[in-house]
């Protein structure tokens, strides 16, 4: 067995696949003097760097529990005049994480808010915070288990 092939094996064994996937285009750049040695592997590690990030960030917004995905530029401010978009952008900024500040929507059903929490969510998921949705009535509903269970800070 030749030293491709082995490298070949090895890219699966480790799940480099963006790596292998991407191999022979950056030997056949390297042969032809277009790339070098350095900046392929560098090229080649990137891609697969962010291949990783991008896996573990989709692994935090499944882990979240969204009910659907759809983001701020999917929300119609239009429909919603009420809505301070600046404000929503400012909070898709996660200054607010940042500055260990919380945030509460409450409205009238169909004006949007779970729209908008779930893609500000998806903005804190996709950061690699700790995120979770739940609704509220659930929410109060596992407080009141936990607590008659003396379980309630754990929860």
């Amino acid at each position: 067995m030749n030293n491709y092939i082995k490298l070949q094996n090895n890219l699966t064994e480790l799940n480099l696949i963006n790596i292998k996937t991407n191999l022979d285009k950056y030997l056949n750049l390297i042969n032809t003097g277009e790339k070098s040695v350095i900046d392929a592997l560098y090229e080649l590690s990137e891609l697969e760097t962010k291949a990783k990030e991008k896996r573990a960030m989709n692994a935090c917004v499944k882990v979240a529990n969204f009910p659907f995905l759809k983001g701020i530029e999917d929300f119609d401010f239009d429909f919603q005049p009420g809505i301070n978009k600046q404000e929503i952008l400012d909070l898709k900024s996660l200054r607010f994480v940042e500055n260990n500040e919380n945030i509460l929507f409450v409205g009238t059903p169909g004006v949007g808010k779970t729209h908008l929490v779930v893609s500000i969510g998806i903005e804190c998921a996709k950061h690699r915070y700790s995120t979770y949705f739940i609704h509220f009535q659930d929410l109060m509903s596992q407080l009141k288990k936990a607590l008659k269970k003396n379980r309630l800070e754990t929860r």
